[in-house]
């Protein structure tokens, strides 16, 4: 069984010569790991866009804002899991923002990927539950032609990215912050960040110079279910001094964590620094 990793895992899969990027079914190596994932830990929220209600807090003590919505077509929010999850899954983000890393224990991962295969139809020969609140197929693809026909089949975690769609003088007014999450295969995607805000903007001629705070800004954590390949857009409300701040910054410094798990249970951890401008 591969490990938790930050390293790359791979295996060969001699099917006969396919094309690039031809639908792949899954190894019957790997076919063991999706064993004993609950069907019913809980519930994937898609493609809304809406206030989320129950399924993700409302602003926390301690935190500088509450995610709102979702939006996309490739998934959505993992939510209805049990409270030691969410314990486990936010200390454990709130280890890879501060540099230490981590990965998840397995019976985390097993109730996380159980709510994705739950919410999933099963195409023939790829994970899927098929509930009665099923979405589409997850369809595992990107086979790559190797020597003698041979099928490299891509077993690592993956590759998330984060994208912040909104520039800091909008935060200021609306009060909402977006960010987009891509990822390049099917899985889960956990993600928790903070916000440190840069100086302050010049004075106009003849107005006195505004402070700031340069206390963080932390925004909680969500956990993004993946169907297929693609992106989803996160909205978070950020609280009312952490739009006054950001409002009157000319920069910012963003530190995303992020855990990222496909249906393999391959998983790999990142911290990625952002530049927020005006």
């Amino acid at each position: 069984m591969p490990t938790p990793r930050s390293r790359r895992l791979s295996a060969l899969l001699t099917i006969g010569a396919l094309s690039a990027g031809t639908a792949v079914a899954a190894a019957p190596a790997h076919a063991d790991l999706l064993g004993g994932v609950l069907p019913d830990a809980g519930s994937l929220v898609t493609g809304t866009g809406a206030t989320l209600g129950g399924v993700v807090n409302g602003v926390l003590p301690g935190t500088g804002g509450v995610v709102t919505g979702v939006t996309g077509t490739v998934g959505g929010v993992i939510g209805g899991v049990q409270d030691t999850v969410t314990g486990v899954v936010d200390q454990t983000l709130g280890g890879v923002i501060g540099g230490d890393g981590g990965v998840l224990p397995d019976s985390v991962i097993n109730t996380l990927l159980g709510t994705l295969l739950a919410n999933s139809s099963a195409a023939p020969g790829t994970p899927g539950l098929g509930g009665p609140n099923a979405g589409g197929p997850i369809v595992l693809s990107g086979g790559q032609v190797g020597p003698g026909g041979s099928v490299l089949l891509d077993a690592s975690a993956p590759r998330p990215t984060v994208k912040v769609l909104t520039r800091l003088k909008q935060v200021g007014r609306t009060g909402r912050m977006k960010v987009e999450i891509k990822t390049n295969e099917p899985g889960i995607v956990a993600l928790k960040s903070n916000v440190r805000p840069g100086a302050a903007v010049k004075a106009k001629k003849g107005q006195k110079a505004g402070k700031v705070s340069r206390k963080l800004i932390k925004i909680p954590q969500i956990v993004l279910g993946y169907r297929k390949a693609g992106k989803l857009t996160v909205t978070v409300r950020v609280s009312r001094a952490a739009q006054r701040t950001l409002g009157k910054v000319k920069d910012a410094r963003m530190s995303v964590g992020t855990i990222a798990i496909d249906v393999y249970k391959n998983q790999d951890s990142e911290n990625t620094k952002l530049k927020l401008k005006r």
